[in-house]
């Protein structure tokens, strides 16, 4: 088990300073965004579901912090999107009212399990279905939780997690921003 921890971080770790994988998915308005399209743009990719309980908004309002922190137009010029774990229950309507409860300029990612695979596997996203007996959500989800910060040429330049500060994600977003 612990073995594979370290590999998955490994794998993880050897996404900064490359190409960041680029791929073409629906936003919550049923425009297509295609990562490539977001050249000239600071780019923050983070994965999660609308239904998660506590890291998902936890990470959102940790990101949406660092934007306010780095100036009033951060959050027009720095593309942070959203991409759904779950795409059984993230309609566009569901990413939209929940990716803007955090920023007006956020924006949330579905698309097709077989369009999404490539991409989680592109990032090393990984998530697992947990039962969640009695709750209205049904199910909840394990899963991996990085910000994958890539800059205006579309390389990854740094991974945080979670568990970052908003003052630390802003001070890597200003790195790539400036």
């Amino acid at each position: 088990m612990i073995a594979s921890i370290f590999a998955a971080a490994a794998a993880i770790s050897a996404l900064i300073n490359n190409a960041a994988p680029d791929f073409s998915l629906t936003d919550q308005s049923g425009h297509a965004f295609s990562l490539s399209d977001q050249r000239g743009h600071v780019t923050v990719l983070y994965f999660g579901y609308t239904h998660c309980p506590d890291i998902c908004p936890t990470t959102l309002a940790a990101i949406a912090s660092a934007l306010r922190q780095i100036g009033p137009n951060a959050d027009r010029d720095i593309k942070v999107a959203f991409i759904t774990d779950d795409p059984a229950r993230d309609t566009q309507k569901t990413l939209r009212d929940y990716v803007t409860l955090f920023d007006p300029h956020f924006v949330g990612l579905d698309g097709s399990s077989a369009a999404l695979a490539p991409i989680y596997k592109g990032y090393h996203v990984w998530f697992t279905r947990l039962p969640n007996q009695g709750s209205a959500a049904g199910y909840l989800l394990a899963h991996s939780s990085y910000i994958y910060m890539i800059d205006k040429t579309g390389v990854v330049r740094t991974i945080d997690d979670w568990h970052t500060p908003p003052a630390t994600i802003a001070a890597h977003l200003r790195k790539l921003y400036q």
